[in-house]
């Protein structure tokens, strides 16, 4: 079943048409989560979001599942089962997606707990998993630490622990969620932004919709909402007409990357900031090294959240106090993003210290809304919405069954060795797929697991055959099978990176990316990645897009400028 620009007036015609049991405002993981759920479950679902899927906080996180370890300090221990048991489903639904990732943790003499402590804490963290972990934790004697981060302060080192959480890419996570979603009947619309509310004998009748492409007014009949809009719940609230709706404290998140060379970490690294003891992580990435993330108020517009140079210099600052033999510095920054959570309001305390929890609100016309929680625990979240929506059903509301359907693309690639033997197929395939121009950043694979690969013998290569199976799992070969039929899309977007024009192609035809910010900043990564090399790259996506949606010479030089500008809002920050 497609999903591309083609298909759209025919969502809208349902939209306009059919009446639903629901109607879902906001396209991040929570909103993307209760479609699909809903579909499954055989409710009639709509969903509309005001910009691209996961445009907001669901494309700005830290792209981890994990159980959050800092919860175990603040006795959260229902929290930490429920984000580690959901991190051990989703490493099995969304094998391709969700996959093991490793951590060191120093610890030094005037670390604020021990190394014994510590210990006891990831024994903890493991047994609150029901042992569901990938591996159990190890403590590690100070030469080991040091042989395994070489860079790190050895003054006052005590030893460290390797433990394991989880790594993905949040905004492929949610697009595959609205997929899921379509598959099972749902229908769906980007670009749509609710307006107002219909009421008829107290309860909701429809929703105003504009579609934000056409200009057109739809009347979206539904008998019953969810509002999961993120850090626009507040205004979700207001254009609804709900009252007395959950109060968000929105906290700042900001990221930056930096080149490998500049900060060569082989496992992520979990490290307290010594400016206000937070704490923050160094994650190898895609062959870059990402270093995250502040925490601080913020009170603008939601859509206009960027990093700030005090962001990445104490981002920097804090990497450097624990290790270093890093030498990144702000010059060295070659993308940022930052994002907000959409936190409950809470007064009296430090943003770290805001609840993580969600909290779901029901207005009794049938208007459910979802705020603050995680992206690990959006399964959980999802379940929950529905559960409240219950009442304003026509009929009993059937068992999920998210818990065991894999996500659309997963295929049969449950396991590190399902993956690997698809790589190999990949890399064994005739293809056309483009070698290397220049040497490549090196192919690591975020989760640094995994076993050897056979050399590429005249398919594709290695880096692209495992980018392309860690990102679009036994869809992979569908991918290679465009690129066969049409050379031009197999030529790499920047000889550096495993990202290939048919990416571009496939988000436009499948995954309904209507300009190039949506397809090189969230169905792919590549916009964060090039730095400076972006335009070239650019240039080459959007004369594919042009093919697939029809743009002119006008709206390609329009769509470059666009991503440019785009680029240095994030880089401002460090030009």
């Amino acid at each position: 079943m497609s999903f591309g620009p083609r298909d759209r007036d025919a969502m809208v015609a349902r939209l306009e048409a059919e009446t639903f049991d629901l109607l879902v405002v906001g396209g991040g993981i929570t909103g993307a989560g209760i479609f699909r759920d809903a579909a499954l479950r055989g409710l009639k679902v709509g969903l509309v979001e005001m910009d691209d899927f996961a445009s907001g906080t669901s494309s700005r996180s830290s792209k981890l599942v994990h159980g959050g370890l800092r919860y175990l300090e603040n006795y959260q221990f229902g929290l930490v089962h429920e984000s580690t048991t959901e991190r051990t489903k989703l490493e099995r639904l969304a094998a391709h997606l969700v996959r093991p990732l490793p951590f060191l943790m120093p610890v030094w003499k005037d670390s604020k707990h021990g190394l014994e402590f510590m210990n006891l804490g990831l024994w903890l963290y493991d047994a609150l998993s029901l042992f569901g972990v990938y591996r159990i934790h190890s403590r590690l004697g100070r030469k080991e630490l040091i042989k395994a981060a070489p860079m790190v302060r050895q003054e006052g080192l005590t030893g460290g622990l390797l433990y394991y959480d989880a790594v993905t890419d949040d905004t492929r996570l949610t697009v595959e969620n609205i997929l899921g979603g379509r598959l099972a009947g749902g229908a769906v619309l980007s670009r749509a932004r609710a307006e107002g509310a219909e009421f008829r004998d107290g309860r909701v009748a429809s929703v105003t919709v504009r579609d934000l492409v056409t200009g057109r007014t739809l009347a979206v009949r539904a008998k019953s909402v969810i509002a999961a809009a993120g850090p626009w719940t507040e205004s979700a609230q207001a254009a609804l007409g709900v009252v007395n709706g959950p109060r968000l404290r929105p906290t700042k998140g900001t990221h930056v990357i930096v080149p490998f060379d500049k900060a060569p970490f082989a496992t992520a690294v979990v490290m307290v900031t010594p400016q206000d003891g937070r704490a923050a992580f160094i994650i190898p990435w895609h062959g870059a090294t990402v270093i995250g993330t502040t925490d601080t108020d913020y009170e603008g517009d939601p859509a206009n959240v960027f990093a700030s140079r005090e962001d990445v210099d104490y981002l920097l600052a804090a990497a450097r106090y624990h290790f270093p033999g890093m030498t990144a510095t702000a010059g060295d920054v070659i993308g940022t993003w930052a994002g907000l959570r959409p936190l409950l309001r809470s007064e009296g305390v430090s943003e770290s210290k805001v609840s993580r929890e969600h909290f779901i609100h029901v207005d009794p016309r049938g208007i459910v809304t979802i705020a603050g929680g995680k992206l690990t625990t959006y399964r959980l979240m999802a379940k929950e919405c529905l559960e409240a929506l219950a009442p304003f059903l026509d009929a009993a509301l059937p068992k999920p069954i998210t818990g065991h359907t894999p996500l659309p693309y997963r295929g049969d690639l449950s396991d590190v060795a399902a993956r690997e033997a698809a790589i190999a197929r990949l890399q064994s395939e005739r293809g056309s797929i483009e070698r290397p121009e220049a040497t490549p950043a090196p192919a690591r694979d975020c989760c640094a697991i995994r076993s050897p690969a056979p050399a590429c013998s005249g398919g594709v290569p290695e880096d692209i055959a495992r980018h392309l199976v860690n990102t679009y799992g036994a869809k992979a070969e569908a991918l290679l099978e465009l690129a066969v039929a049409t050379p031009a899309l197999a030529e790499r977007l920047d000889p550096r990176w495993p990202y290939t024009g048919v990416e571009i192609a496939w988000a436009a035809r499948e995954e309904m990316a209507l300009t190039l910010i949506d397809a090189l900043c969230r169905r792919t990564l590549v916009f964060y990645l090039l730095g400076d090399g972006l335009e070239p790259a650019a240039r080459k996506a959007a004369a594919i897009m042009s093919v697939e949606l029809g743009w002119d010479a006008a709206r390609i030089q329009a769509e470059v400028d666009g991503i440019l500008r785009y680029q240095d809002r994030h880089l401002a920050c460090v030009r």
